[in-house]
Formats: structure tokens, sequence, C-alpha cells
């Protein structure tokens, strides 16, 4: 069986939607249903299950939480480390310690149980960084939490484990017998997924044109063509 596993904002909902609207295209989705009828699908976000699971009907594997938390047909897993070093209290302590200005919005992201895993700092309404998020960030890396900041991106997220989304490859290998992955990403923080993967497909849009350099992919979409791409390749 092969699998197609995929980020989500960025690289199915524009990198730039606030909440409400980050959804695939109508044309993307309607792609999407009928690769599920052909291929394992499955999505590896830095969101988390509440905000994933009406949004990705045809995943039978998510990723949630940059892999710190994997649901995959009748199997839940945890990070570790999440539970045995209490991250997720000394995360939720150091948030509500700062105050953020009204520009900033703070995406807390929880697992099934509501335990907090990360959260994202997203300061675009802002213009510029706000005041005391350096702090934060240093007060987070002091207290053993995971920072991971993108490149030329007005936010920035903070976790209570390793981020890794590669977990979602090993997992979907290990448990349910997938073969050939291709993963599909646009980021930093898809690297480790990207390198367990045997297709590498980036995902370019306006934020992440770097990225060409980072790795050496087999394919590099445009994200407004991604859902021609996937007809074409996939669908023929």
């Amino acid at each position: 069986m092969e699998a197609l596993i995929f980020d989500y904002d960025g690289t199915l909902s524009p990198i730039d939607a606030p909440r409400e609207r980050a959804f695939p295209s109508r044309e993307l989705a309607s792609v999407l249903e009928g690769l599920s009828k052909k291929f394992l699908l499955g999505v590896a976000t830095s969101k988390d299950y509440w905000f994933v699971k009406e949004r990705a009907p045809w995943a039978r594997i998510l990723g949630l939480v940059t892999g710190l938390e994997i649901v995959a047909g009748d199997y839940y897993l945890l990070a570790r480390e999440v539970v045995e070093r209490g991250r997720s209290e000394g995360l939720e302590r150091l948030l509500h310690m700062y105050p953020w200005e009204k520009c900033v919005f703070v995406e807390e992201k929880r697992s099934l149980e509501k335990r907090l895993l990360g959260v994202s700092i997203d300061y675009r309404a802002c213009g510029s960084e706000p005041e005391g998020l350096g702090s934060f960030l240093d007060e987070a890396e002091k207290s053993g939490l995971y920072v991971l900041s993108y490149r030329g991106s007005p936010f920035v997220d903070v976790y209570a484990a390793r981020p890794d989304k590669s977990r979602v490859i090993d997992v979907a290998r290990r448990l349910l017998g997938v073969g050939r992955v291709y993963y599909f990403g646009d980021s930093e923080n898809d690297v480790p997924a990207f390198e367990k993967a045997d297709v590498k497909v980036l995902v370019l849009h306006e934020y992440n044109r770097h990225m060409v350099r980072v790795l050496s992919f087999d394919y590099i979409v445009e994200f407004k063509d991604l859902h021609r791409w996937l007809m074409g390749v996939l669908l023929h």
C-alpha cells in the first residue's frame, strides 16, 4: 500500500488564511477524496485534533502537533516525553505568565485528553515582533521546552516535547503496513518527514522560497497548482 501524507498549513490550506477559513479549496478537497480510494492518505500537522478532524475527513492517519500525538486507525499514540517529564504542565504555567498584546493570536494545541502539547504565537497582525516574545522564548528553552521558528514568518511554535513529523511515517509503516510514502510539505518542520519519505514533494508559496535549497526534492509544486499536479501525476 502506498501512502500520501500531507502537511496542512501552506500545503493543503493557504499559509496566511485565518483559522476559520483554513480549509483546502473545493478543487483540492475533491481530488483528495478521489485519491483516498487509491492510496492511504494522512496529515502531519502542527495543528491539534480539534482543528483537523473536520478538515481532513479522508485521512486515515493523523499526525498531530508536529508528531507528538498520532491517531492511526484503532491506535492512539502520545510522545512519552510529554508525560514523563511534566513538560506539558510546565508549558501551561509559562504560557499564563505572559500577557500578550491584542494583536497577538495564541493558539493552544491540545491532545485528545486536553493536555497542552504546544502553543503557536502568531503576530502577523502586529507588524513587528511583540514585546515579551524574546523573553518568553528564552524562558521556554531554559525550561527544556522546544522552540521552532520559521525563517521569514511572523509566528513561532513552542512544544512540550521534541517535534518530529517523521513519527507519522514510522507509524504508518509499522502499524498500517504502508510501503512507499509520498510526503508533501512546505517548511522547516517538515524536514524530518521529508528525509524518511520515498518521494519528497515541496509545496511553494510566498513565504518559503528558500526551502528549495534545504533538500533535494523529487518534485516542487506551486501551492495553487497542487490539485492539478495530484490529478496529473497520481490520478492518471
